[in-house]
Order: C-alpha cells, then structure tokens, then sequence
C-alpha cells in the first residue's frame, strides 16, 4: 500500500472516532462505553501483537510501563472523550484532540532532561495555548460552564492525559507498539470495568442490533484498524511522518461530523486549530 494512502487511511480511522463516539455515548454511559471499547478492542489486539510483534522477554519495568500508559492512553482519555462528547460537536472533538502533540510539546519540556526549554520551545507553547483558546473559546463563551463548556474542558482532558502518557514513554525502555498496545487495553479493560459498574451501575444492555454495529465500527474502524494502520505507517514511513497523521485527523473529524450531523464550526476554531498544527509540527534538530 502506498504510503500516501496509508497516512489518509490512518487519519480517517482517527477522524471517525468522534464522530462514533458521539453516536455511540447516546446509547452507553460514559464508563460503559470505555469498558466496552477496550475489552471488546484487546482481542484484536493482542492477535495482531501474536502475530506481527518480535518475541522477547519482559520485565517487571515493562509490566509498569504498561500500567501506568494504560491509565493515561486508554482509561483516561476513552472516558473522558465520551463524557465530553455528550456535550459538544464531533468535528469541535476532533479539533480538540488534535491539541496532544501540543500538550506533549509543554509536558516534555517540563518533565524531561534530555529536552531543554528554550525561548523558541516558550514561544511556541505560548503560540499553541493561543490557539487552544481560539478552538474552545466560542463554546465556553457562549455556554459558560454549562453543558457545552464542562464538554470542552472534559474533551480537552483526553488529550492532555495521552500527551502525559506519550511523556511516559520517552522516561521508558521501548516496548513493541503492538505489544504495548494490547497491554494497555488490557490494564483499561480491568479498571475500566468495575468502574462502569461502579459508577454507571448495572443496566441492561441495548438489544437494537443497529446500537452493536455502531460500538463495533468504533472499536474496529476508528480504533484498532487505525492503530495497525499507524503501526505499518511508522515502519514504512517514519515516526516523524507518521505524525502527520494527527494534524489529518480533525480535517476527517469536521467532515464526517458535517456529512453525518450537519455539524457547523466557528471560524475561530478553524484559525485555533491552524495555530496548534503550525506550533505542533516537529522541527529538525541541529547536529
């Protein structure tokens, strides 16, 4: 497959989610629907890391690594994405989403050594958070924090959780993406699980067959086929390359919320979004 059409591929995937998760939370509580994500995605998962992944040995370091990045980039980030989507447009979600490369550019200047701020990094932090505000300025300017605005905030923290967990990773030995994948989704599914219980309580499943079709293109369109998707691309293409796929993304995430939900977005978050993407997109690092 070429590559071009790898990195559209991978960013329609990603760009389908909120547009799924919208449809798909009208349906399961929050919780509900992050438990029913994961577990119902790690199967999947966890054949493909059997399958395409390189055998090696594990150690207790890597078991916390998995942990603590399945509470970041899954449970976290599946559940608060669906609490706030209840609230807002799917394209404004999909903007939103696109702020983590952001997020992950303030936290690692932050929290590692190895990546020194500089005035250009401070800049560039500033510039984004800029942009941040364009994006979800005219939902809690014209909702306050009612439902539209405690959706944005909420939205806003499944990104910044995934650009915590991405810092992790740099803290970490590497395992292989695929193997780390399906380790996640299996430490989501087991918190996830009783929380739902927990918190959203016991109910009765939905029977109409068109609900399940619904959580099964989300698990398996819009997040596992993506994940392989980006897993081929970051071996074919590069990492660096392979991060174009999150500044697609909210491109498909507009256009599927317009042509599914008649959805219209504020100019301002257009412009909000341009910013994060320009401030976002890595530099080449001197020799």
């Amino acid at each position: 497959m070429p590559v071009p059409l790898l990195l559209v591929l991978t960013a329609a995937g990603f760009g389908a989610a909120p547009l799924l998760i919208t449809l798909s939370v009208q349906h399961f509580p929050p919780f509900t629907l992050g438990a029913l994500r994961a577990v119902l995605g790690l199967p999947l998962l966890a054949v493909a890391a059997v399958l395409l992944a390189t055998r090696r040995r594990y150690a207790a370091s890597d078991l916390m690594t998995a942990l603590v990045g399945g509470v970041l980039v899954i449970a976290v980030p599946f559940v608060t994405m669906a609490a706030g989507m209840q609230y807002i447009p799917s394209g404004l979600g999909g903007m939103l989403y696109a702020t983590m490369p952001l997020f992950t550019l303030g936290l690692a200047a932050v929290a590692l050594r190895d990546e020194p701020v500089s005035r250009a990094q401070v800049i560039r932090i500033a510039l984004g958070l800029a942009g941040v505000v364009l994006i979800a300025g005219p939902a809690l300017v014209a909702d306050g924090m009612g439902q539209a605005g405690w959706g944005t905030l909420l939205t806003l923290l499944s990104p910044l959780s995934y650009a915590a967990g991405n810092v992790w990773f740099r803290r970490r030995a590497p395992l292989p993406p695929l193997v780390l994948s399906a380790a996640m989704f299996a430490v989501g599914a087991v918190l996830m699980l009783p929380a739902a219980w927990l918190i959203d309580g016991v109910r009765a499943l939905p029977a109409a067959p068109s609900v399940w079709v619904l959580l099964a293109a989300l698990v398996v369109l819009a997040t596992v086929a993506p994940a392989l998707l980006n897993y081929m691309l970051v071996r074919r293409a590069g990492a660096n390359r392979a991060a174009l796929v999150m500044f697609l993304m909210p491109g498909f995430a507009v256009l599927f919320g317009w042509a599914f939900r008649g959805e219209t977005l504020p100019w301002l978050s257009f412009a909000g979004l341009a910013i994060v993407i320009a401030v976002s997109l890595p530099t080449r690092r001197k020799p």
